[in-house]
């Protein structure tokens, strides 16, 4: 009888050990271009581990917050969701999501590179899984270099060497250094300066640094050194592939636009670390994974989020898209980009330069970073953004610019 007994219990424990448990996690917009992608990391997962089910719901971008909501809602969510950065923090605020610390070790978190980690711990707890970034490289031509007496293998390095380079481009050629795109609220990121006190009670932008920051755009516009009518990417794109613009600081992925449009200056063209400013930073663009507080199996989702935002599947995905990993494992590990860009391959060598300032990368977006309260980013952007550009194009000077765009921020934070 005793044996019957223990038998029984050793059977019970073996069926409870083998059930399989099935997980759902959805993506945004990523099916039908990156299904193999996917459908591989699934099927490695459920190899090693046979009693975990993976289940894929892949949903428009544009309703993914509209969704999650409804299912977090209704008790149905998944059981591991992608996020961006500010969409993580306010569901994180709204109690949506399951905090993160006691299903990790020191070892797992340390994986990341840390300030995309502490992108989305608030209160000093951790709400996500840093996924794929994208992060901006500056792309110049070697030519126009040489010929303003520039040394092409030295690209400049910080803000204030675009300005001196843009200044010598401009009495040797008479053509526009760089062309930045302008969000009035990174650049004083960029150069470390807050934007409202860390209790998001009042503003804290109008400082002697950012008034000597926005007279620094004002000069380049008054020389010349920019094009006058501001007009970001999309117009620096053009006027870089028409060879009318010496460096363009711009996104990995507009590197094949020139290489399609205009092959004779893609085959002069160089790239380099993105510039910093004074806060030594580089602004990213950050998707996570995060686990719904209604989750009824956190362990097994938190060991697929682990799985799927290892260093081996982030560098896996740079090979189909112009992404890159938030492992502090990146792209320099992999032999395939050395080798390409070695080959000399401009595009791998971009992805290179890229993955080494990911060590700088901070996703800007995240109020833990702008300490903006979310229902007021909108406007508070668009104030700054306004007086700005305004500024830079003379209606203003810069101290009159930012003492009028201090008032309207403490009057919005105020209501």
């Amino acid at each position: 009888m005793k044996k019957f007994v223990l038998m029984l219990v050793v059977l019970l424990a073996v069926l409870s050990f083998s059930k399989t448990v099935t997980i759902e996690f959805w993506t945004l917009s990523l099916s039908p271009t990156f299904d193999d992608y996917i459908n591989a990391i699934i099927q490695d997962f459920e190899t090693q581990n046979p009693n975990i089910k993976v289940k894929w719901l892949d949903i428009p971008y544009g309703a993914a917050v509209q969704k999650f909501t409804s299912a977090v809602a209704a008790k149905q969510a998944p059981d591991v969701m992608n996020l961006n950065t500010s969409w993580a923090i306010d569901f994180a605020a709204q109690g949506a999501l399951l905090p993160l610390d006691e299903y990790l070790t020191e070892e797992d978190k340390d994986i990341y590179w840390d300030k995309l980690w502490e992108s989305t711990v608030i209160d000093g707890k951790s709400y996500a899984f840093p996924w794929y970034a994208s992060i901006p490289i500056l792309m110049y031509n070697r030519e126009f270099f040489e010929n303003a007496g520039l040394d092409p293998d030295n690209p400049p390095k910080t803000w204030d060497e675009v300005f001196n380079y843009s200044r010598k481009i401009r009495a040797a050629l008479d053509i526009y250094g760089f062309e930045p795109n302008i969000i009035a609220i990174d650049e004083l990121l960029l150069e470390g300066i807050p934007i409202v006190t860390p209790d998001g009670k009042k503003a804290a932008f109008n400082t002697p640094e950012a008034v000597k920051k926005l007279e620094w755009f004002q000069k380049a516009y008054r020389e010349n050194l920019m094009p006058r009518s501001l007009g970001g990417y999309g117009e620096g794109r053009q006027l870089f592939e028409a060879g009318k613009l010496a460096m363009y600081p711009a996104g990995l992925t507009m590197l094949k636009h020139i290489e399609s449009n205009s092959p004779d200056i893609f085959k002069v063209t160089d790239v380099a670390e993105f510039p910093v400013g004074k806060a030594g930073i580089v602004k990213t663009s950050l998707m996570n994974f995060v686990i719904p507080i209604t989750t009824k199996h956190p362990e097994e989702a938190v060991k697929f989020a682990l799985f799927i935002t290892s260093p081996k599947w982030q560098i896996e995905f740079s090979k189909y898209a112009t992404i890159l990993p938030s492992t502090k494992q990146g792209l320099e590990s992999s032999e395939e980009f050395l080798n390409r860009a070695n080959a000399g391959d401009l595009k791998a060598k971009a992805m290179l330069m890229a993955s080494k300032s990911m060590a700088k990368a901070v996703d800007l977006n995240a109020i833990t970073v702008h300490h903006i309260p979310s229902d007021k980013f909108a406007q508070i952007r668009k104030v700054l953004q306004d007086y700005w550009l305004k500024a830079i194009k003379g209606e203003y000077t810069a101290e009159e610019a930012l003492n009028l765009a201090e008032e309207e921020v403490n009057k919005i934070l105020a209501e």
